[in-house]
């Protein structure tokens, strides 16, 4: 425990220094976070901010850090990295008497000319205009970059992320429940719950479900317990948020043998993903890679965007979808310490959605894939035996669920 104690502190300082130092070259010398990932990120501190804003304002010349939290939050914040009991400060509540609200106890703290982070609720953002500050980006280029302590954390995280989707298939059979794949979901958090001995609640989550044909060819559709898993292609999503850092898993699967044309599609959808990794090194420019995806499934049949739908990658981390992005429009250039995810998909209306989903780290000569104990190839996604004892435990959740 001295050891991880250790290695964060050290990790929390060079955030704190490369943020200071972006700052100071942009002549800004105080910043305000306010987003609940940015002030994790620089505090460590996890809270659920509701209609209660938090605030960390740095001075970036000194290094003082200050915060500004509900009153109800005030004693158990004091924990805060970097900053002192004594620059925890407090509002009464939300909504208050004036002279008592979170704009009355933070005007004060601000200084001229200060910028703030990007991610502000909107409300909040209009404010801190107002009061003569302006957005600016530099912690979401530090963020990009991980250290190998955070790349340590997403790979935690990729490991149950692949767990989830083994955990899954293992478990699938033609005619499962999509309830049965939440509950699997629920099984993966409780093993989470039991062996880390950090858990934070407001800080782990675990999305694993499947998306069954043809709803998987609507990716953020939300599947209803009581669909089955007829066929295929379905895609199991898996998104494992572990001590804030965030990892992802999908793969295309069948709980029948695929026909002909379902295997060609399978197979393109599987060349475009390995065209995307053969191009991840340092210095190449994302939208490159998503160029070249493009060209490549649009060669296929597949370039009209209604059967595409989104971008080749994104970067995680903190969040499930960050920067750098993956896309055509995109001015990220890849840099050793980033953190992806590869995903070029094919989506038909009436049959289903082909999408496989890695969260790969940027090496200095290349990638590590933090997913990769999840299987890829055909012969691995089609489950089509009979699995009775799977059967019988899908009716038991089937009828506690009523699905």
């Amino acid at each position: 425990m001295a050891r991880f104690e250790q290695a964060r502190q050290q990790d929390m300082e060079r955030r704190d220094r490369l943020l200071r130092q972006r700052l100071q070259e942009a002549g800004i010398r105080q910043y305000v976070a306010s987003g609940a990932e940015s002030i994790y990120y620089l505090s460590g501190i996890s809270y659920e901010p509701l209609e209660r804003p938090f605030f960390l304002l740095l001075d970036v010349d000194s290094g003082r850090r200050r915060l500004l939290v509900p009153q109800l939050e005030h004693a158990h914040l004091k924990q805060a990295w970097g900053v002192a009991a004594d620059d925890v400060g407090s509002y009464r509540e939300y909504p208050a008497p004036s002279g008592e609200r979170w704009q009355d106890k933070l005007s004060p703290l601000l200084q001229p000319g200060f910028a703030f982070d990007p991610s502000a609720a909107l409300p909040l953002a209009e404010f801190l205009q107002q009061a003569g500050g302006h957005a600016d980006d530099a912690l979401d280029h530090v963020r990009m970059i991980k250290s190998p302590w955070e790349i340590a954390k997403l790979a935690r995280a990729g490991a149950y992320a692949a767990e989830g989707v083994n955990r899954l298939l293992g478990g699938a059979y033609d005619g499962a429940s999509v309830a049965e794949g939440f509950a699997a979901g629920q099984q993966l958090l409780r093993r989470i719950i039991r062996d880390e001995p950090d858990f934070d609640p407001l800080c782990t989550r675990v999305l694993l479900a499947p998306w069954p044909a043809p709803l998987s060819a609507q990716p953020h559709a939300i599947p209803q317990l009581s669909q089955r898993l007829n066929g295929g292609p379905h895609v199991v999503i898996s998104v494992v948020r572990l001590d804030g850092y965030t990892a992802e898993c999908e793969r295309t699967f069948f709980t029948r043998p695929p026909g002909a044309e379902q295997r060609e599609r399978f197979a393109a959808m599987s060349r475009a993903r390995q065209l995307a990794m053969s191009m991840l090194r340092p210095g190449v420019a994302c939208a490159e890679i998503d160029g070249a995806v493009n060209d490549f499934l649009g060669g296929q049949s597949f370039g009209d965007w209604r059967l595409r739908l989104h971008r080749c990658g994104h970067g995680l981390g903190l969040g499930n979808h960050e920067a750098p992005w993956l896309a055509q429009g995109s001015a990220d250039v890849l840099r050793a310490g980033m953190v992806v995810s590869i995903e070029p998909g094919i989506y038909l209306d009436g049959e289903g959605g082909y999408r496989h989903s890695d969260t790969l780290a940027i090496t200095d000569d290349g990638w590590r894939n933090l997913t990769g104990e999840a299987g890829v190839d055909l012969e691995s996604l089609v489950v089509d035996d009979m699995r009775p004892m799977a059967r019988m435990k899908g009716y038991f959740i089937r009828k506690s669920v009523a699905a």
